[in-house]
C-alpha cells in the first residue's frame, strides 16, 4: 500500500493482459494470495476484454460473474476526464471499496493532446499526484506505459516520469516468452520471464 508501480512496454508486450491478471487476482481472499477486495480498471486505450477476465478468473477457480462484478471499469477519453476519475478512485478508496487501482495507460491522453512542453510536464505532474492520493489513501496502484525509441526503447513520458514510480518495469516480447526487467526500485534489479497463455499470466 501506498506505492506506485509501473509497467511500460511496446505493443504486445503484455502490459493489459497483466493489469487483467492481477485485477482478477486481487479478488482472491487475502489469504490466497490476493487484496479481497474491489478494483477500479481506468482504461485509456479500449484493449479491455471482459471474455478475457472471464477466462482468467475460471482458471483460477473464481466465479467469472463475480469477478466481473468486483471491477469498476471506466474508459478516459481526454485528460480531464481522467482526473476526474481517479478523483473518483480515490473517493472509491477512502470508503473501503476498493484495494487496487489500475491505470492502463498513463501517457496516451497527455501525449495526443495538443499541448506544449510545459504543459505537457504539469499534465504528467497531475495525473501522478492523482495517483499517489489513491496510493496513500491505502490502494495498491498500478500504472502501464508506452515506449519511445530514444537510445533504444524506454519508456514514454521522459523525465517526467522517470523516478515517480517505487518499482518500474520494462516488459519485452522474446517470442512466446515476456521479460520483465527492473528498471528502477531501491530494491536489487534483475529480470523475471512469463508467458501469456489461453489462462492468463502463467510461469515460464
Amino acid at each position: 500500500m501506498g506505492c506506485l508501480y509501473d509497467v511500460a512496454g511496446e505493443a504486445g508486450s503484455g502490459k493489459t493482459q497483466l493489469c487483467m491478471q492481477l485485477a482478477v487476482n486481487a479478488q482472491k481472499p487475502v489469504g490466497q494470495g490476493g487484496l479481497g477486495s474491489r478494483v477500479v480498471f481506468v482504461d485509456t486505450t479500449g484493449d479491455f476484454s471482459p471474455e478475457r477476465v472471464v477466462m482468467m478468473a475460471a482458471a483460477r477457480d473464481l466465479d467469472p460473474s463475480s469477478v466481473l462484478a468486483g471491477i469498476l471499469y471506466v474508459r478516459a477519453h481526454s485528460l480531464q476526464h481522467l482526473l476526474v476519475l481517479l478523483e473518483k478512485a480515490f473517493k472509491e478508496v477512502v470508503a473501503g471499496d476498493v484495494g487496487l487501482l489500475i491505470l492502463d495507460e498513463l501517457t496516451r491522453l497527455v501525449r495526443t493532446e495538443a499541448l506544449s512542453a510545459r504543459e505537457r510536464t504539469e499534465a504528467y505532474a497531475k495525473v501522478i499526484y492523482s495517483l499517489w492520493r489513491v496510493a496513500r489513501a491505502g490502494a495498491v496502484v498500478i500504472a502501464t506505459r508506452q515506449v519511445v525509441q530514444s537510445d533504444g526503447i524506454r519508456p514514454a513520458g521522459g523525465a517526467a516520469l522517470d523516478t515517480y514510480a517505487c518499482l518500474t518495469l520494462l516488459l519485452r516480447k522474446r517470442g512466446v516468452v515476456r521479460e520483465a526487467e527492473v528498471l528502477s526500485t531501491p530494491w536489487k534489479r534483475g529480470t523475471a520471464t512469463f508467458r501469456i497463455g489461453e489462462h492468463g499470466v502463467e510461469e515460464a
